[in-house]
């Protein structure tokens, strides 16, 4: 049975009280970032919303235009890294110096990118009627611009050995991993091609289901992701944060949904161009050769309530 969501629950909320927090990583161009804490700023119930911004940017110039936003904006603050920490290893030390400072867990926390815009007014008015007891992870639509093609499910279903195996050896190297990488452009084409023809016909029958994995440019974790011993992995520095998330939800129970009435736009590759570089290569293998590691052959081990350590 699909959870669904709890009656009321975002009439009952008291001033000042803080249901979501947004974790956003940014990275690069200072434009992206401004424009989504304006549309979150439009929203229903922002005032309920906590919005760290973790800036792995070194350039000052971006870091001084982000403390200017967070001084007009009481429920906003911008933490400037020492080093460039990734995607997940950003999040995961915000979310921890937040908790170090003596604030409460709330309801839900969001990890996104910074390419992201919440254009629906009534977004969080939606999140705060869910049961942050009843899901480990929601997955909303994400589209993309322009094609408007929905980035979620990322992965309907936990993949199988074969499917792994597929997957290490078209990223052993380079040319391999590219022509991967052309055909996946060419499969989102034909997809968001697919979905806009459905559209037209108004026979879409997207609709709320348990999903194995939630497309990683926006993750919304509840509460008891991290009551029952969920993490963010640090150790993962760019991708793989799909599977990491999708794997400590199956192993320690909580379903994963997805939820097309929640719904955000993705102007994506704004931090590392579109482009299928060596260091994308080399990231993405990187975090292949770990989650499989670390979650797929090890998926027979408890899994314990602390993050582990890459480096032990």
């Amino acid at each position: 049975m699909i959870p669904t969501s709890q009656d009321q629950k975002s009439t009952l909320l008291k001033p000042g009280e803080i249901a979501a927090l947004m974790i956003v990583v940014h990275w690069g161009r200072v434009g992206p970032t401004l424009s989504l804490i304006e549309s979150a700023r439009a929203t229903k119930h922002f005032t309920h919303l906590h919005i760290l911004i973790l800036s792995n940017d070194p350039e000052e110039e971006h870091h001084r235009k982000l403390c200017l936003r967070a001084t007009r904006t009481p429920n906003l603050r911008v933490i400037q890294s020492t080093a460039n920490r990734g995607y997940f290893g950003g999040a995961r030390f915000a979310f921890d110096q937040y908790l170090a400072e003596g604030n409460d867990l709330p309801d839900w926390v969001i990890v996104c990118n910074h390419d992201i815009l919440i254009r629906d007014e009534d977004f969080f008015a939606r999140l705060l009627r869910e049961d942050p007891q009843a899901v480990g992870v929601i997955a909303p639509r994400i589209l993309v611009w322009p094609s408007n093609l929905d980035q979620n499910p990322f992965m309907r279903h936990r993949p199988g050995w074969l499917r792994w195996a597929q997957l290490r050896i078209l990223s052993s190297n380079y040319q391999l991993a590219a022509i991967r990488y052309w055909l996946w452009r060419r499969k989102a084409g034909v997809r968001s091609w697919l979905a806009e023809r459905r559209r037209e016909s108004n026979a879409n029958t997207d609709c709320r289901q348990s999903i194995y994995a939630p497309h990683g440019s926006f993750f919304i974790f509840s509460r008891k992701y991290f009551e029952v011993g969920g993490y963010l992995d640090g150790n993962l520095f760019l991708y793989g944060e799909e599977i990491s998330v999708a794997e400590i939800c199956w192993r320690l129970g909580l379903p994963i949904v997805y939820e097309p009435s929640l719904c955000v736009h993705h102007n994506e590759h704004q931090s590392t161009g579109k482009a299928f570089s060596r260091r994308k290569y080399e990231c993405e293998k990187q975090a292949l050769r770990y989650v499989t590691s670390q979650y797929l052959a090890a998926a027979d081990k408890s899994l314990g309530p602390s993050q582990p350590d890459l480096c032990q």
